[in-house]
């Protein structure tokens, strides 16, 4: 049998078939299946893989709702423009249907960000729930809506107030179904962009094209 061991892989019906060519051995079907069942290759690739059961998502994840209704914000890592300065990409993602929003701002600081928020309002719909990491930026669009005065803004139009959750601090992968599009449009700006310097309007207008 030792001389048979590279055909032990191949599994019972084969290395049985391979033998009776010179030899007839009694119960030799139990015999390679204990060869087999010893054999540490054979272990390690007939081994069942680890599976985890998928957690249950959350129901703002899975209702029925508007595109753009319930989004993720997130900023990708600067990209850096022909002129010199840096730009950051804020992407906008749908909770429900995954459908991704982009802007581009020059500044990290909450005025900037919070124009960037009323374009894509203006564009894509109010949205009445925006999960986000803790940024400073998040935060203070946050407090500023919340100062609003939403009882005279309800008695007057029928918008409600935007509800704004925000990740558990220290806690980045609560985020990931937003991280993951963040990733993957990074991703295909390099492949396109390659080495290319934009300038602000270039990249804008790619943006564009590209959604």
């Amino acid at each position: 049998m030792n001389a048979h061991n590279d055909l032990l892989h191949a599994g019972t019906s084969m290395l049985m078939s391979h033998l009776r060519e010179k030899y007839w051995i009694i119960k030799a079907r139990k015999t390679i299946r204990n060869c087999i069942r010893k054999c540490l290759k054979c272990q390690r690739f007939k081994a069942k893989k680890c599976e985890v059961t998928p957690g249950i998502l959350p129901k703002d994840r899975v209702r029925d709702a508007a595109t753009f209704e319930i989004v993720g914000v997130d900023l990708a890592e600067p990209l850096y423009l022909r002129n010199g300065p840096k730009a950051y990409i804020v992407l906008y993602n749908c909770a429900v249907y995954r459908a991704i929003h982009l802007e581009l701002i020059t500044s990290l600081t909450t005025e900037v960000f919070l124009e960037s928020l009323r374009r894509f309002i203006a564009r894509r719909g109010r949205p009445t729930t925006i999960y986000s990491d803790n940024g400073t930026n998040f935060k203070g669009v946050e407090r500023l809506l919340h100062a609003l005065d939403w009882v005279g803004i309800l008695s007057k139009a029928a918008e409600g107030k935007i509800q704004w959750k925000f990740n558990p601090p220290s806690a980045a992968w609560w985020g990931g179904w937003w991280e993951r599009l963040v990733q993957m449009t990074k991703e295909i700006l390099r492949k396109i962009l390659r080495r290319a310097a934009l300038d602000y309007e270039e990249l804008v207008t790619v943006f564009v094209i590209v959604l």
